[in-house]
């Protein structure tokens, strides 16, 4: 073992993991106990879902009552809760065996106007204008090139359509390697070579970031891809700890400490910027 890599995992040894439910999702999904992992993920994103739904509700009320797309959906727990206002939602993601479970869940919850797609084109499987709003939650930040996802958004969504989005951390934060359970110490990412990084996480050295669905979105690039994409801004919060809550303003620090990045974006009607 290097001395980057005992350093590394020494670095871990000082943190407590301070995601215990996530801790439980990644130990059953590696192990290999599917049926458990679903109906806990479902679980938890059900209850998530609860909040988010409260959250945009507040931020932008006029979404309830049309037709939802919930990009990314997972298991479907966010979907079913959006469902619950809308007149139909549509949950999409790429992995079919999530969907299938999702898809299991209506007759339990007695929800008929939710419905689940599996894609991983960049294209969306839908036609212009189709979409009252659209829900991109926890997603935006692993996805390869999300100016493309963007664009597509704004087709799908019809002339005054909002998108609901929220992500975090982002990349440069202390936790913006997604990996709470396997490496709890603050900027791990940032403070270690990725080969030592990889090997305290349990991964073969050479993996990438990439391969592990983490494509380093930072708050900037983000807001590059947002200001590029012909939405109209009409909520946006940084969120970030109240002790350095003025280094939102400055360029490269803020970067270290945003948790959360959570918007609401309108789709011009036309005639309008």
């Amino acid at each position: 073992m290097g001395l980057f890599d005992s350093l590394c995992r020494r670095y871990q040894s000082l943190f407590r993991a301070a995601h215990p439910e996530e801790a439980d999702l990644v130990e059953l999904h590696s192990t290999g106990q599917t049926e458990q992992f679903l109906a806990a993920y479902f679980a938890h994103e059900y209850r998530k879902g609860g909040d988010v739904v409260e959250r945009f509700t507040a931020l932008a009320p006029g979404w309830h009552g049309g037709r939802a797309l919930d990009f990314g959906c997972g298991a479907g727990g966010l979907t079913y809760r959006i469902a619950a206002h809308a007149r139909e939602a549509v949950g999409i993601d790429i992995e079919q065996y999530k969907l299938d479970f999702a898809a299991a869940q209506a007759e339990r919850l007695n929800v008929p106007n939710a419905r689940f797609v599996c894609s991983a084109s960049a294209a969306l499987p839908f036609a212009d204008d189709s979409f009252d709003c659209v829900f991109c939650i926890d997603v935006v930040e692993h996805l390869p090139t999300p100016e493309k996802f963007v664009a597509e958004f704004r087709r799908v969504l019809r002339p005054g359509g909002q998108l609901l989005l929220s992500f975090g951390p982002p990349w440069g934060h202390a936790h913006g390697k997604h990996m709470w359970a396997k490496l709890p110490g603050w900027w791990t990412h940032l403070l270690f070579p990725r080969r030592a990084v990889m090997r305290a996480a349990g991964f073969p050295p050479h993996t990438t970031w990439e391969e592990l669905g983490i494509h380093r979105l930072t708050v900037g690039r983000f807001e590059r891809v947002m200001r590029r994409s012909g939405f109209r801004v009409e909520y946006r919060r940084l969120l970030i700890n109240k002790a350095v809550a003025p280094l939102r303003f400055v360029p490269l620090l803020r970067e270290l400490f945003i948790a959360e990045v959570v918007g609401v974006y309108r789709k011009p009607t036309e005639g309008t910027a």
